[in-house]
Parts: structure tokens; C-alpha cells; sequence
């Protein structure tokens, strides 16, 4: 998931250089949103530990 986040933005970047500013955007915020919701995933996912 941190590899497709990472690709995401990636793109983002390469496309804000090729002057694609709407595509851009667009790919940014879907990494975005996916970024949120990896935060929140595991913000309130259970620990485990055992003693």
C-alpha cells in the first residue's frame, strides 16, 4: 500500500512537470484520500500484545 501511495505521488509529480495540471490533481487527490484512509486504518486497528 506505501508502494502505491508512493507511486501515486510520483505520477502527481511527473504530470505537474509535463504541464497536466488537472490529471495532476486529480492523481494527487486520489493518493490523498488513499493516505487518509492508511492513517486511519491503522490509527484505530487493535493492538495486540501479549504479556
Amino acid at each position: 500500500m506505501i508502494s502505491l501511495l508512493f507511486a501515486l505521488m510520483t505520477i502527481a509529480i511527473i504530470l505537474a512537470w509535463r504541464d497536466r495540471w488537472r490529471l495532476s490533481y486529480a492523481v494527487f487527490t486520489v493518493a490523498l484520500v488513499l493516505s487518509i484512509y492508511w492513517l486511519d486504518y491503522h490509527a484505530t486497528s487493535p493492538l495486540t500484545i501479549k504479556l
